[in-house]
């Protein structure tokens, strides 16, 4: 394939002007610009857009930094965002940092590296070093659910309380006192936040001693904080704090024999995939995944494209989806 230099030799110019007559660089003369068109067109010379985004200092690469791309919870995120790019002719790196802070920082120095305009940070783990960078570099970026709103920072904050509220709501309703509670991460906002929700609505009755035990997120973990929810003889139905740990405790009540629902009622949250063709296909609170991907696009857009990059906050609404993994207490009147 032909280059810029190839192309500079044929037109017998320097590598210089064939730069700025294909990037419009700087004004040349119109008999020496034909020559340049001319001399590409016989070579079939295609221009590399990233090469020459970098050389006028500039990327049309936007990052993308996730937890975990084997999480169900992200594709429908990194598709929304992908589309989005696409649509306003832009690529997307995507990096995963399979929960680790320290790759976080390391990816936003590539980042960097790569001159891109816009980062988008969809990560329970962050190094608060890494939003230092990215400002000291002018880099406009947003954040889901922990970052600051201020000039060149937008944050996504999902309404994880209402869907615990929903949830809670729809137990109640039918007759459920004894509610166990799944939580993730202790040291992930999102999962500080569905815990707190839960503890602060609880039935009365369950107020004074919570059936609630911390878990990973995964589905091992739901297993296994079920099994201990199980042993204290309590719970008639389990809130998972996602949908992976809800799969793992439906997989402990089957090897203990216990029906759900009739025995056993579960609830979710996220409404990844799998969700609806599990036996029975799970209740659970519905996370807007593909949203999220297409909102964290706008912000950055609206941050790289406005003449004061100032951020803002954007709202992500929840909703509870009822299947079968629920039904009235047993014994309930």
């Amino acid at each position: 394939m032909a280059n810029i230099r190839d192309v500079a030799r044929k037109a017998g110019v320097s590598v210089a002007t064939v730069s700025n007559v294909l990037n419009r660089n700087r004004k040349v003369r119109s008999e020496t610009a034909e020559r340049v068109m001319q001399a590409a067109r016989e070579l079939n010379y295609s221009r590399s857009v990233a090469a020459r985004d970098l050389a006028v200092g500039r990327s049309r690469i936007l990052g993308l930094v996730i937890s975990d791309i084997q999480n169900p919870f992200f594709p429908e995120i990194i598709r929304g965002f992908q589309d989005q790019a696409l649509a306003n002719e832009m690529d997307t790196l995507v990096m995963n940092t399979s929960y680790d802070p320290h790759r976080t920082v390391t990816f936003a120095n590539r980042l960097l590296d790569l001159r891109v305009p816009g980062v988008a940070v969809l990560t329970s783990e962050i190094d608060t070093h890494v939003y230092r960078m990215l400002l000291e570099h002018q880099v406009c970026h947003v954040s889901l659910d922990h970052g600051e709103v201020k000039p060149y920072s937008s944050n996504i904050v999902v309404d994880y309380a209402g869907g615990i509220q929903e949830a809670l709501d729809h137990l109640r309703e039918l007759g459920h006192e004894a509610i166990g509670f799944i939580g993730g991460n202790p040291d992930v906002k999102s999962a500080q936040i569905r815990k707190r929700a839960f503890l602060e609505n609880l039935p009365s009755v369950q107020s004074g001693n919570p059936h609630v035990i911390d878990a990973d997120f995964s589905v091992k973990g739901g297993y296994f904080a079920c099994s201990k929810l199980l042993a204290r003889r309590g719970p008639t139905a389990i809130i998972g704090a996602n949908d992976l740990m809800a799969l793992g405790a439906m997989h402990c009540a089957f090897d203990r024999g216990i029906k759900i629902p009739s025995e056993l009622s579960i609830v979710g949250f996220d409404d990844i995939a799998f969700s609806e063709v599990t036996q029975p296909p799970l209740t659970t609170v519905a996370v807007p995944r593909r949203r999220i991907g297409e909102v964290a696009f706008q912000a950055l857009l609206e941050m790289m494209t406005a003449e004061e990059p100032d951020g803002r906050e954007f709202r992500i609404p929840t909703r509870l989806i009822i299947r079968e993994s629920t039904a009235r207490r047993p014994n309930a009147e």
